[in-house]
């Protein structure tokens, strides 16, 4: 038995996934948003987040050993929440829509917000 394991160390070996830094494209900034993909180890509620491109979110999601989220990331837009003439809130803003998306995802990766401080990255 532990001959066998022995022989076979590479079914055993964590992958662990490279990290990834979006680059929004004119495009992106066109739509006002990108879409951010982050993974961490599921037995490890406060271990490393890492972001990843899509594809390979897409090759962890079924992975029960990671936890996968994305969230949706604004990239234009007013700063602050914009009112319109009867007191109505018609944009909440970039800063609280990005910090709102952080909240969602920390039900699944509780420590996002201390991959991601800055609510405005990518603001144009």
């Amino acid at each position: 038995m532990y001959k066998d394991v022995a022989n076979n160390l590479e079914t055993f070996k964590i992958v662990y996934p490279k990290t990834f830094v979006p680059s929004p494209s004119e495009s992106d900034y066109q739509n006002g948003f990108i879409v951010r993909y982050f993974l961490r180890k599921a037995n490890d509620m406060n271990g490393h987040i890492f972001e990843v491109n899509q594809q390979v979110f897409n090759d962890y999601i079924t992975n029960p050993f990671w936890i996968t989220e994305s969230l949706y990331w604004r990239l234009t837009g007013p700063l602050e929440p914009q009112y319109d003439n009867m007191g109505l809130k018609t944009d909440v803003g970039v800063r609280i829509s990005n910090k709102e998306s952080m909240n969602f995802a920390s039900k699944k990766l509780p420590n996002i917000s201390l991959y991601l401080p800055n609510p405005l990255q990518f603001y144009k």
